[in-house]
């Protein structure tokens, strides 16, 4: 081995330039593929980085007659799991909202808040940087009211003053005392920023009040599965003791990253890493083809090794030192290279609100290394052992005779051609998908394109609704509204200001509903309605045209005066042949039915949840209806939104001193926010499939070139005997052009399976999955490079002299 490992080095030093063709190839192959590898492990695999985390689970429940619906823990109920389970080292609760935090002399801000039992950091093990954590003193009711912040919280809004501990500051606009500070980083379970203990009250004693998720750490030995078995009992304990709240119901214990990786961040992580197996394949596919070609020039070296008495395995050790010591050449690099594109991603994810979690930390652990090493390593053997084997096949009568650059011109040709067509039809299926993925991020952008959104500013609103605060009943909100409206509609340059509770395509409210006159025949499965509170000039703000009948005035939507404007998709449906004006249906949702609604109007058509291709048809329902705590503020202007950030801030600070705004931005700005993960994955998708089609069309290129250069004798007597130019580029072309048709057709059909599988992964919007655009796009382009490829070294051929052909050898 030693002497193997001497002079695959001297090979390697001696042929620097095809080596150098190597190690980038699969530095590009193996970068990559560790750089996706390093994201995976970081979103799916690697523990929760706090003492324990590998043991830490949650607790939720599900309906157990339809396991997909995910539901939450009741307070009640959270007692009684944590009294009776003996599978845990503790048991702990904790519900997240949002909370304003506001003092004298400090403009109030929101953070997300968590409402936890008092032993969730002892759990945990994170002990507050300063002061104390929760006590059980301060779940009592009518216990002084306590708050801890975070460091972020304590840097940025108190400047890291030491005096913070001890501060009397306005929570929800109710006194606390601010008792801690958390290490940096620290936001359990997921974004919190402030955290206050969870206080019972009347509310939170209904077992039918389900909100809380419960965080647990198995005890040493004991596995999920064991746990989940041992809370079913108890669940059924409680469905049997409680059948009017807990029938039908059962706890579901999962790890953490199980819980907060949904299904769609799971399977982008997954398409990602599949996506980069290919782009490795399609490197390994490229050197193998290399080598092939390397392989037949050294023919007579390895027919004198035989005839020294080297035996079969001897030659093929020797090639795959070799192919090993250039793979781990290239994994050199391309570990370089991985470093670079973790941090890229990384800064990628950052800005955004939604942010990654602070559990999740990309960098490279022993899992990340392991896979690297495996990598790389596997990659040369990939790639070494076909060519390995070819080449220690050795005919000594026949290759020790044979001293002709042209001998030998067929062996291999089968399986470069595969390899060739291997590359083409991996690569047809990475450009399908990020074809896919750009193409939905275009709709994205085209979407409900008669809204004038550069000329519409938008800013979240949160009222504090919890049980104890100022807009816990529904007067309150309506007044609020009710005084905050005209001020904005005054501000200067403003045309049209209105609040709804969803920006338009970010989704929608869901009931299901009875049409007057047609009672449901399934009770249990009534016809849903998506729906959006407004105020009155919601519509004229956003553009959205009035077809029939009128929009709402300030009175609709007081008792008695239930009303909605509905959608042409709506009314065309529902009542497909009658005006809908004036037709009634009511909320079927609660045991009891809601009162009749009558449609008052009919509005044009617009895209409100573009995730969801089968959401239900789109109606409006006046705010003092149905008040909301979270709305959405727009605000129409002919010069910059911009300019209007400050007025209205203003505005809502005169009407509640203690409530701030967030999520501020131009309308454009706010829903391109909503996808960014189909442009920072898109990019990601796009980056592989080019960096797939430049491998393919040198693949393709080698192979034609290398081919046309044994046969250059053949094509000298060819043209000598009368062939033309024309004949002999056709000739080329042909073989090259056979690989390439076969790479289209298994291409396209791997990609239909993919899309496929994108689509039910969710990750393909607005447009279908089988887009003939995209295909036919992608397949001109993969036969407008494959063409190039075989092409150059056909117009070479061409070019040849006859004399000079026929001299070649």
């Amino acid at each position: 081995m030693k002497n193997d490992l001497r002079f695959a080095l001297r090979q390697i030093a001696a042929h620097r330039w095809f080596s150098l063709a190597v190690v980038v190839t699969l530095a590009l192959g193996i970068g990559i593929n560790t750089t996706v590898f390093t994201l995976v492990n970081a979103v799916l695999f690697k523990p929760v980085p706090l003492p324990g985390g590998e043991r830490l689970v949650t607790v939720t429940a599900r309906s157990l007659t339809d396991p997909k619906q995910g539901l939450r823990i009741s307070f009640p109920d959270f007692r009684d799991y944590r009294a009776q389970q003996r599978v845990f080292d503790g048991l702990e609760a904790a519900g997240s909202s949002r909370a304003v935090l506001s003092e004298d002399g400090s403009p109030p801000e929101q953070y997300d808040l968590g409402r936890v039992s008092a032993g969730l950091f002892g759990l945990v093990r994170t002990p507050p940087l300063l002061g104390r954590a929760f006590n059980p003193e301060d779940e009592k009711p009518g216990a002084p009211g306590v708050v801890l912040i975070s460091h972020e919280v304590w840097q940025q809004r108190y400047g890291g003053a030491a005096g913070v501990v001890g501060r009397t500051v306005r929570l929800n606009g109710l006194p606390a005392t601010i008792v801690g500070v958390m290490p940096a980083g620290f936001h359990f379970p997921a974004v919190e920023n402030v955290w206050v203990p969870l206080v019972p009250n009347a509310d939170m004693e209904r077992r039918a009040n389900r909100w809380l998720m419960l965080f647990a750490l198995l005890k040493p030995g004991v596995s999920v599965a064991r746990a989940d078995g041992e809370l079913a009992v108890i669940g059924a304990r409680l469905a049997r003791e409680y059948p009017d709240s807990d029938k039908d119901i059962g706890p579901r214990v999962l790890t953490f990253r199980d819980t907060f990786n949904g299904d769609q961040i799971r399977t982008v992580f997954l398409t990602m890493l599949g996506a980069v197996g290919f782009v490795l394949l399609i490197a390994c596919a490229n050197v193998a083809n290399m080598m092939l070609s390397r392989a037949v020039g050294r023919r007579r070296e390895f027919s004198l090794r035989a005839a020294l008495g080297a035996s079969r395995w001897r030659l093929v050790r020797q090639l795959l030192v070799e192919c090993v010591l250039l793979s781990s050449l290239g994994g050199l690099l391309g570990l370089g290279l991985s470093a670079l594109g973790v941090h890229a991603f990384d800064v990628a994810t950052q800005p955004q609100s939604v942010g990654k979690p602070y559990w999740i930390v990309f960098t490279m652990d022993y899992r990340a290394y392991a896979y690297f090493a495996a990598v790389s390593v596997l990659s040369g053997v990939i790639f070494g052992l076909i060519p390995a084997l070819r080449a220690s096949r050795v005919d000594l009568n026949t290759t020790l005779k044979d001293d002709t650059a042209g001998a030998g011109s067929h062996r291999g040709g089968r399986l470069t051609a595969a390899l060739v067509v291997l590359q083409f039809a991996l690569t047809m299926v990475l450009l399908a998908g990020a074809g896919i993925m750009v193409r939905s991020f275009l709709a994205l952008q085209t979407m409900n394109a008669f809204i004038p959104a550069d000329r519409i500013l938008t800013a979240r609103i949160q009222l504090p609704d919890s049980p104890g605060e100022r807009y816990v009943d529904a007067p309150a909100r309506r007044q609020f509204f009710d005084r905050l409206m005209p001020g904005l509609t005054a501000l200067p340059g403003v045309s049209h200001a209105a609040a709804g509770s969803f920006l338009p395509g970010e989704g929608a409210g869901t009931h299901g509903i009875e049409l007057e006159g047609r009672p449901n025949p399934d009770p249990k499965r009534p016809p849903r309605a998506a729906y959006l509170v407004q105020t009155p000039d919601y519509l004229a703000t956003i553009g959205l045209p009035i077809l029939l009948g009128r929009g709402f005035d300030e009175r609709d939507g007081e008792a008695g005066r239930e009303a909605a404007v509905v959608t042409r998709e709506f009314a065309a449906r529902y009542w497909p042949d009658q005006p809908a004006v004036g037709r009634r249906f009511r909320y079927v949702d609660d045991a009891t039915p809601g009162p009749w609604i009558t449609v008052i109007g009919v509005c044009a058509d617009i895209v409100q949840d573009a995730r969801n291709p089968d959401a239900p048809p789109l109606i409006y329902i006046p705010y003092r209806q149905e008040p909301w705590a979270w709305m959405a503020l727009f605000l129409r202007t002919s010069a910059d939104p911009a300019a209007l950030v400050g007025p209205v801030r203003a505005a809502v600070q005169q009407v509640d001193a203690d409530l701030p705004l967030f999520q501020v931005a131009a309308l454009p700005g706010a829903l391109e926010h909503q996808w960014w993960i189909l442009r920072v994955f898109g990019t990601l998708f796009l980056t592989f499939a080019a960096i797939g089609l430049a491998m393919a069309s040198v693949g393709i290129y080698a192979v034609v070139a290398q081919s046309t250069a044994r046969r250059t004798r053949e094509i000298g007597i060819r043209m000598a005997l009368g062939a033309t130019a024309g004949r002999i580029a056709r000739l080329v072309l042909a073989r090259g052009l056979t690989q390439l048709l076969l790479g289209l057709g298994l291409g396209l059909a791997g990609a239909w399976g993919a899309m496929r599988v994108m689509a039910q992964g969710r990750l393909v919007f607005r447009v279908s999955p089988e887009d003939p655009a995209v295909f036919v796009a992608i397949t001109a382009l993969l036969l407008a490079t494959g063409l190039l490829a075989c092409w150059l070294p056909a117009r070479r051929a061409a070019r040849l002299a006859p004399t000079e052909a026929l001299r070649s050898e």
